[in-house]
């Protein structure tokens, strides 16, 4: 990206119907709050989106979707193709780039798992390659793959074998070696934070971008956390950070992804239930997590005007 804007990604929940079956139509209110609230881009089929719990044909149907409605916004869009299954996760890469993404990333194999840098490679080389020359992210998300590797030594390694390798998805809270990736053969790579409760520390060690869940409904106090660390203030940013804190662990609390999901209906886009093996929340605790929510001031929130303060650059990050 040339953009020296600290980019904001959201990774979008995927709505369902009532009987478990996909809901694209929410796709175009969803994409639209995102343009509103000043994020950059959508990372379609993480986490967040449930990807893993969808079928093949149905995350080529929800990256259509989000391909036909981004269309014409400023958002960019990276697509999830990591699957257990290396045809379908090739397939879905292939699927990527005919469509038009603008990157893709890709998780690591999480039944049979790789025990080596040299086994991941194995494993995504194709899968890169099968999307020609779009940017490639590593998705590094240890603490629900339980792969755990180093990610400096499969970046150096990895470039060789996969030339449109560009960086990671760090969905890792070892700051430790997030610095080793920031820092590696001058910042080649680009590193997109993925812990929405620590981005002050991911920025300030020199990530260019974040992915995170509550992105989704809460850039804009992001925006002011990032414009307060921008021109020094750093009693307001710790200040915007212990929020974001306190609206995740409100969120973890519920069963986080059921939480998600309710709140975004809340705000007008209807989401519906999470898919098994993920816990739906009942009635009363639905209840019980909105009137937390409202104390926490989510629904408080300044949508769309975040200020003018001076962001950190990727320059600066980086």
């Amino acid at each position: 990206m040339t953009s020296n804007r600290f980019r904001l990604i959201a990774p979008p929940t995927t709505p369902f119907y009532a009987d478990g079956s996909l809901n694209l139509e929410v796709v175009p209110r969803q994409a639209q709050l995102l343009v509103d609230t000043s994020v950059d881009g959508v990372f379609v089929a993480g986490s967040t989106g449930e990807g893993q719990s969808l079928s093949t044909g149905e995350r080529m149907r929800s990256a259509e979707r989000w391909m036909e409605v981004a269309a014409g916004t400023p958002l960019e869009v990276i697509i999830q193709v990591g699957h257990n299954s290396l045809p379908d996760a090739v397939a879905l890469a292939e699927h990527a780039q005919r469509i038009g993404a603008d990157s893709i990333a890709a998780s690591s194999p999480c039944y049979f798992k790789p025990a080596r840098v040299e086994e991941l490679i194995e494993f995504l080389a194709p899968v890169a390659a099968a999307a020609g020359d779009l940017p490639f992210y590593f998705y590094e998300i240890p603490p629900l793959t339980q792969v755990v590797l180093p990610m400096a030594e499969f970046l150096e390694q990895a470039k060789p074998r996969i030339p449109n390798l560009v960086g990671l998805k760090y969905s890792n809270i070892d700051l430790m070696q997030m610095q080793q990736c920031v820092q590696l053969n001058d910042g080649a790579f680009e590193v997109l934070f993925g812990a929405d409760q620590q981005l002050l520390a991911g920025v300030a060690l020199g990530a260019c971008g974040a992915v995170g869940s509550t992105y989704n409904f809460a850039a804009p106090l992001y925006r002011r956390m990032l414009a307060a660390f921008g021109r020094g203030d750093h009693a307001e940013a710790r200040a915007l950070q212990a929020k974001s804190v306190e609206i995740v662990a409100i969120m973890a609390r519920y069963s986080f992804l059921s939480a998600c999901k309710i709140l975004l209906t809340e705000l007008g886009i209807e989401n519906g239930p999470v898919r098994a093996p993920l816990r739906n929340l009942t009635n009363e605790q639905r209840e019980e997590l909105l009137v937390d929510l409202h104390k926490a001031g989510v629904f408080d929130l300044q949508m769309g005007q975040v200020g003018e303060s001076v962001e950190p650059s990727r320059a600066d990050a980086t």
